[in-house]
């Protein structure tokens, strides 16, 4: 996070993400991620809070995914596409007590219980009333960043946990890869 937010203030007016017709600077970025950051951290996120992300693939998804990491919370992605008893079986395990989502993703989510969804797009209004400044938490390298879900040999779904070290390593590697072979 901290690596993100040194380039958004490095290059405020570069492009960060372009999706479809869509596209957002990295202070735009940065700054939406912020508001929903601090939204989050209203609701009690904090490190390594398990926060489920069920939202189909844009804009909103990254500033979902950024925000929960800013927010110090660990997401864990799930496909809306998932048989509704594997997403049933995942909030169940997480123990989550919030999930971001989508108007468009809801369906997939209703029949879920004492667990607060956040829609992003129908919420906006009111996460837009956060503070755009970046949010300050006490997130370590070795706390957890995101849980993935397998397919399990048990036929049972398991849970990977990574933490934040992990993902630098992956994202410098990544980079170092495609710049050595572009």
């Amino acid at each position: 996070v901290n690596l993100f937010e040194e380039q958004a203030a490095r290059t405020p007016e570069a492009t960060a993400i372009i999706f479809e017709q869509q596209q957002l600077t990295y202070k735009q970025l940065n700054e939406k991620a912020n508001q929903l950051a601090h939204y989050l951290r209203s609701k009690g996120v904090n490190e390594e809070t398990l926060i489920p992300l069920c939202i189909e693939r844009g804009l909103e998804m990254i500033i979902a995914l950024l925000a929960i990491l800013k927010a110090g919370g660990a997401y864990v992605p799930i496909d809306s596409a998932y048989p509704e008893e594997r997403i049933k079986f995942m909030l169940e395990d997480t123990g989550a007590s919030i999930v971001i989502s989508s108007k468009q993703c809801r369906p997939q989510l209703q029949n879920i219980q004492s667990i607060q969804l956040i829609e992003v797009d129908n919420d906006w209004p009111l996460i837009s009333n956060q503070p755009n400044e970046n949010v300050r938490t006490d997130v370590k390298p070795h706390n957890l960043a995101y849980i993935i879900y397998t397919s399990g040999s048990t036929a049972k779904p398991t849970g990977v946990m990574l933490d934040h070290a992990y993902m630098v390593n992956y994202v410098f590697a990544f980079a170092g890869y495609f710049s050595i072979n572009s």
